[in-house]
């Protein structure tokens, strides 16, 4: 298992602050609390502990849920901001200790959290592929899976240096095709019909 240095952990706390506060300056926890530009990448957030994340954006901003999962289950959660739909980001942990994380999330309807490659929240199908690269596959609507990108098919958003993208679409007209528990390419004339849109995002870390 990998050590976990110190100076990485530094890193990102300065990252974070930096987002906070752009000028470089100290800030104040008022001032913490009002970052301008909230962006979420594999590398910034490789290292982000809990203490990480706590001391850049204040512990009062910092809370344990139980949420909801797939099939009836749940899950345990560290949740920044979760009282602000703009700014709340979700972080499950590889470990009890909370220093590696192994997904961090961001859904909701008006989240300001922008992805790789500037993905956010709202953004149509096409403007991911754009993003991604090429076509990809997702899973059919409608079940709790419904929607997941599946396979990257090597796209930018593709697992790299233990870090992957995942995307979850909502369709985004009525009674639209692409049903069910089945892959579909994402330039498939189904698929388009049915206009999905982002309504969730996730970097997910694996190994060490």
């Amino acid at each position: 298992m990998t050590d976990w240095k110190l100076a990485p952990v530094r890193a990102v706390a300065l990252f974070t602050l930096a987002a906070c506060n752009p000028s470089g300056a100290p800030s104040s926890t008022s001032e913490a609390e009002a970052p301008a530009e909230l962006v979420l990448n594999c590398e910034a957030f490789r290292y982000a502990s809990a203490d990480a994340l706590a001391a850049s954006y204040g512990a009062d901003n910092l809370v344990e849920q139980t949420l909801p999962g797939a099939e009836g289950e749940s899950y345990t959660a560290t949740v920044l901001y979760p009282d602000d739909p703009a700014r709340r980001l979700e972080i499950v942990w590889q470990d009890e200790a909370r220093t590696r994380p192994a997904n961090i999330s961001v859904s909701g309807e008006n989240s300001a959290w922008a992805g790789p490659n500037a993905l956010s929240l709202g953004q149509s199908l096409t403007d991911v592929e754009a993003a991604n690269g090429q076509a990809f596959k997702l899973w059919g609507f409608g079940w709790d899976y419904g929607g997941w990108v599946s396979e990257w098919n090597g796209g930018s958003f593709a697992l790299a240096d233990g870090c992957m993208v995942r995307v979850r679409f909502a369709a985004g007209a009525e009674g639209a095709g692409a049903q069910g528990d089945a892959e579909f390419d994402s330039n498939s004339d189904v698929i388009r019909r049915a206009l999905p849109v982002v309504t969730s995002f996730a970097l997910v870390y694996t190994g060490d």
